[in-house]
């Protein structure tokens, strides 16, 4: 039987449950947490402001300081050139005849005065120097323009209409090359040349055979005489880079191999950069460099594309597995650059 409750007046109903969290710890913690929000908050609001400053800065420094009269192209990086010139050299090996045999003979200094070398250092397949097949056409029409100027730069230089027209079918020649075609590309994405071929064909008529003077202001000089053939001034031989001429005045009788001071093979088979000494018309040049068995076309791109990059700086190129520099310098001449010099150097 059921007991009334209130007969046991002290004994009510069970308490309810006691909450064992503080309210004021409660409270205290929630305002912690809001706080280490709103700091989060303020942090990531005041980081976002300042890279928009930045920004903004940035973009009002190149408003004002920006210069279209001297806006000069982004230097190339070595990286780029040697990617360049490795693929340039493969379309070299794909399409250039092997031309020459190399007798280097004995190994010479600068500063010796005998002869290491008593035989030519060229022996050259004259039925293909002569060819008018298309992989030496430019070799054909550049020796056609040995004989077009004078060797003494204080000579003063008449090039007359005809010269002129052998010229511009060299250029037109090499232009027509996969190996300039390909640096043209190259020329027209570093922002220094076009994709039209008569701009193409004005700006390598101008590097290369525009004439000015290396002394007494008279114009006896250009930059394609000086590389690709050679000049004397006040007893001085002046240039000569090419093998091509080289053979060429061998041959003639005119220049005295005596030997190499280094030597480098490139990729293909006749294919060598070279360090050495000669006499030429008697005079002695201690230390001189050229390829040996490359393209006019090769060549000319090499130095059109470092003098138009880095003139006045070692340009690093790449042939095959070997790596080097070309050294290019400008004549000023009425405040045209024109080229001075463009070389293979060696040195390591």
């Amino acid at each position: 039987m059921s007991t009334p409750a209130s007969i046991y007046p002290d004994i009510g109903p069970p308490p309810l449950a006691q909450s064992t969290t503080s309210p004021t710890y409660t409270t205290t913690q929630q305002r912690m947490e809001d706080d280490e929000r709103c700091a989060k908050i303020k942090r990531f609001v005041g980081g976002a402001v300042l890279i928009a400053l930045v920004i903004i800065g940035w973009h009002l420094y190149e408003h004002f300081t920006y210069d279209p009269l001297h806006n000069v192209p982004e230097s190339p990086t070595e990286h780029e050139i040697h990617e360049f010139t490795r693929s340039l050299y493969e379309l070299e090996m794909q399409h250039n005849p092997y031309l020459a045999k190399v007798n280097f003979q004995g190994r010479t200094k600068a500063s010796y005065r005998d002869d290491r070398a008593p035989h030519p250092l060229l022996q050259v397949n004259e039925d293909l120097l002569a060819s008018e097949a298309v992989e030496s056409r430019t070799i054909v029409l550049m020796r056609r323009l040995f004989d077009n100027y004078e060797l003494d730069t204080h000579t003063v230089e008449h090039v007359t209409e005809e010269e002129q027209q052998e010229e511009d079918e060299f250029l037109r020649a090499v232009l027509d090359t996969p190996v300039m075609k390909k640096t043209m590309k190259f020329l027209e994405f570093k922002g220094v040349a076009t994709n039209n071929r008569d701009s193409q064909l004005r700006l390598l008529k101008d590097m290369w055979f525009s004439q000015y003077s290396r002394g007494q202001g008279r114009i006896g000089s250009s930059g394609f005489e000086h590389v690709f053939m050679a000049e004397i001034r006040d007893g001085t031989i002046l240039g000569l880079h090419n093998w091509v001429y080289f053979h060429e005045q061998e041959k003639q009788g005119h220049l005295n191999y005596k030997g190499h001071i280094d030597k480098l093979n490139l990729e293909k088979d006749g294919h060598y950069l070279m360090a050495l000494r000669f006499s030429f018309h008697n005079i002695n040049k201690a230390y001189n460099t050229l390829f040996v068995g490359t393209s006019p076309e090769l060549e000319l791109s090499l130095y059109t594309m470092c003098f138009l990059l880095s003139v006045g700086q070692p340009c690093g190129v790449q042939l095959g597995h070997v790596k080097f520099s070309i050294i290019t310098h400008a004549w000023d001449w009425h405040g045209k650059k024109m080229v001075a010099t463009a070389y293979p150097s060696l040195d390591k």
